[in-house]
């Protein structure tokens, strides 16, 4: 997937968090916030906090560089939501990144996939203020 081309389906099932300019054909949801460290360690802290997540493991498909696609299904009927992430280096030493999670069948998700992202960035801040 390539978030620089990326264009959101009509569907509110979906949810993008980009930094202000790297989407061409989509306005993201949210800006993605900005980190005080290196796009390395962005990717590993994100990793390691993604994959302790209830019901979620990586997918089996071929990424771009930097790139990973996880899966967590839905706890009653078990339905696959995609989720990518890449972290991206920025000016500074720093870092910031992008995330976009959609579900896989079905019109509404009923702001599943904006609770799931927002609180998976609310626990990335929160462990990036505990490191710091």
């Amino acid at each position: 997937m390539n978030f620089r081309v990326l264009k959101l389906k009509p569907s509110p099932n979906q949810y993008l968090v980009a930094p202000e300019g790297l989407c061409e054909n989509a306005t993201p949801h949210r800006t993605a916030p900005v980190f005080s460290m290196s796009r390395e360690k962005l990717d590993a802290l994100m990793s390691d906090l993604v994959l302790k997540q209830p019901r979620t493991r990586r997918r089996n498909v071929e990424t771009a560089p930097g790139q990973h696609e996880f899966v967590q299904r839905t706890a009653l009927l078990g339905f696959p939501d995609w989720i990518t992430f890449e972290a991206l280096e920025v000016e500074g030493g720093k870092s910031t990144l992008a995330l976009y999670s959609r579900s896989v069948y079905g019109w509404s998700d009923l702001g599943a996939n904006k609770k799931r992202i927002d609180g998976w960035l609310a626990k990335l801040e929160e462990t990036v203020r505990r490191q710091g």
